[in-house]
């Protein structure tokens, strides 16, 4: 359990760096972003694909690499949505203070960190909840019909 708990917590934590870089980056950007592919991380996606990568990756290099690309692609939604969620009037009042972009990623980041730390936590808590549900019988079959959920909340648009 040792070792699942350092997976998770190494791979979440290299895994909210990136993703708050390449968000800061996204933002410095002239043009906006368009994150509707990355919706397919909702929560009970990752949920899903936990279970089928703790259930086809049991150990290895290959887990760690795994769970680090699905921790950047699902913080980086979350910290993404967070960001353009503020109101577009308040980042042209921001911009026409004269604040340049750069000052305004940063800020926009700073406004957001309690939400990024409570989506780092969130993450930690659903990887290690899909471990626990890998070790039942029948962990495949628990995996596809979390994604085949995390599907349907997108397609119904409930995320």
């Amino acid at each position: 359990m040792i070792n699942v708990f350092l997976v998770v917590t190494f791979s979440g934590a290299l895994g909210l760096l990136f993703s708050v870089l390449f968000a800061f980056f996204i933002v410095v950007s002239n043009s906006f972003f368009k994150y509707g592919t990355f919706r397919l991380f909702n929560e009970l996606m990752v949920l899903g694909f936990g279970v089928l990568g703790w259930y086809f990756f049991p150990n290895g290099f290959f887990q760690i690499l795994y769970f680090l690309l699905l921790s950047i692609f699902y913080q980086l939604y979350r910290i993404v949505r967070e960001i353009y969620s503020i109101d577009v009037r308040f980042r042209i009042l921001v911009l026409a203070l004269g604040k340049d972009r750069f000052e305004y990623a940063i800020f926009s980041l700073k406004r957001v960190r309690k939400r990024i730390i409570g989506t780092f936590f969130k993450l930690l808590t659903i990887l290690i909840a899909s471990y626990s549900i890998s070790q039942s019988l029948q962990a495949l079959i628990v995996g596809v019909i979390s994604l085949i959920v995390g599907v349907v909340l997108i397609i119904l648009k409930l995320d």
